[in-house]
């Protein structure tokens, strides 16, 4: 049997090789708007170029998921699929995902005589995006390594178990994006904007993002950070971190986390399109575990 570790764009992921013999892994781009000119969020896009297009241009742009058809293109690949997509509060990429899984299941019936057996697929909503997704993808690729007699349920149940017991953080100096696409409060935007701080924001149980507070200069910014872990059980474990065009910044955060838990492993990551489009410059998007969690 094979397998799929799949998730779409807002995953900042674009080269990994799964260590889990006869498993692949692909991303369902999105897309993102500027001026009626589409640019697909794949391994081929220049970000910086596209943060300058997105920055120099008057009018409103967006973003839009991956079609029905991508993720059926995929879903098609292996016989287990396990796809992790954005929050289904902040995009429509689970959702589409959902409708290629039952057209895939249902051409694999046809195909097969009505026999359901020998292909499965779950899209998983991470509720969050960036460092959240990187994670659960690295730590389901390493159960399914050490545990490769394991069943399809069981790799759902720990998928579940992955999201529940994972977050993220976000960490933003620029709000307008988010806050004309309607992923942000309007006012909490323009207050941020107008004193120049950084807002440091969290995913809420449903998905939406969910403000923490203000914070002022990059060590105070980097020991709230290290806070909100604690309180959420972090003691040592995976971490990601992604960042817009601020690998100092990353780099810097890095080293507060891993002073604070030395057995930490942390990994950074620069943002994608999708990611760059909404943390803007700067940002900082920090996913991570419970520790001993597999």
């Amino acid at each position: 049997m094979t397998w799929a570790l799949v998730t779409d764009s807002s995953c900042n992921m674009r080269s990994y090789q799964p260590r889990t013999t006869d498993c692949i892994f692909d991303v369902a781009p999105l897309k993102i708007e500027v001026a009626d000119t589409e640019y697909v969020d794949d391994a081929t896009l220049n970000v910086s170029e596209l943060n300058r297009l997105v920055a120099d241009e008057p009018s409103a742009s967006g973003s839009a998921c991956p079609s029905v058809g991508e993720w059926s293109d995929i879903f098609s690949k292996a016989d287990n699929v396990i796809a992790v997509t954005i929050s289904s509060q902040l995009s429509g990429s689970y959702d589409a995902a959902c409708m290629a899984r039952n057209l895939v299941m249902d051409e694999h019936m046809r195909e097969h005589n009505g026999v359901i057996s020998g292909k499965n697929i779950y899209v998983l909503d991470s509720k969050a995006a960036g460092g959240k997704l990187e994670l659960i993808i690295e730590l389901l690729d390493r159960y399914l390594s050490t545990h490769p007699n394991a069943s399809f349920d069981e790799v759902v149940h720990v998928a579940n178990l992955l999201e529940s017991k994972s977050q993220v953080q976000y960490s933003l100096s620029s709000y307008d994006n988010l806050t004309k696409n309607g992923r942000m409060p309007k006012l909490v935007g323009k207050l941020a904007s107008g004193l120049n701080i950084r807002v440091l924001g969290t995913a809420s149980p449903q998905g939406t993002i969910k403000i923490v507070g203000p914070t002022r200069g990059d060590k105070k910014t980097y020991r709230k950070i290290i806070d909100v872990m604690k309180a959420d059980g972090y003691r040592g474990g995976l971490v990601y971190i992604d960042h817009v065009s601020n690998e100092s910044g990353a780099g810097a955060l890095k080293d507060a986390i891993a002073a604070e838990w030395p057995t930490a492993t942390i990994k950074i990551l620069p943002c994608g399109g999708l990611c760059s489009y909404y943390a803007e410059a700067t940002g900082l998007i920090i996913g991570y575990e419970w520790c001993g969690l597999l």
